[in-house]
């Protein structure tokens, strides 16, 4: 396995080079489509740039605990996040369960805004805290009973 996405561009780039000057007409799938690969996810360097902004780092990540003890934090580093990439939802997704057992290849997911409205002020305010990232499903309902 190559250690990092420039590992993998520099191999490619060589590979293509030495197919080029022996006047190879075929050469490898080209990596190029898969640059971003994994820049859509909030670990490592990401999360902690922005965890970092709210006090904290991404060592709390590390320890699953952080559900209880750091949502609040981690819920904020995540709505700058995802507001700096242009988000205003997010997704719960599941695979909902039948009398049967799973449902092969059914999804369901609820969409919620990360934002309310303010009813004093008239104003748009982003609204998205620890118990809204750690939030489970509420009522039971892709379970085979419907959650009665």
């Amino acid at each position: 396995m190559l250690a990092s996405a420039s590992a993998a561009r520099s191999l490619l780039s060589r590979t293509v080079r030495r197919a080029s000057a022996m006047g190879a007409t075929r050469t490898m799938a080209s990596i190029e489509p898969y640059a971003d690969y994994g820049k859509g996810v909030f670990t490592g360097r990401v999360a902690d740039e922005y965890l970092k902004k709210h006090g904290s780092s991404a060592d709390i990540l590390d320890d699953p605990s952080w559900t209880k003890t750091h949502s609040d934090t981690v819920a904020k580093a995540v709505l700058d996040w995802a507001v700096d990439r242009g988000a205003n939802t997010y997704c719960h997704w599941f695979q909902p369960m039948a009398a049967s057992g799973v449902r092969h290849g059914l999804t369901g997911q609820v969409q919620n805004m990360m934002m309310k409205f303010n009813r004093s002020t008239n104003d748009v305010e982003f609204d998205f805290d620890g118990d809204m990232l750690i939030k489970g499903e509420t009522d039971g309902s892709s379970y085979p009973n419907g959650g009665l």
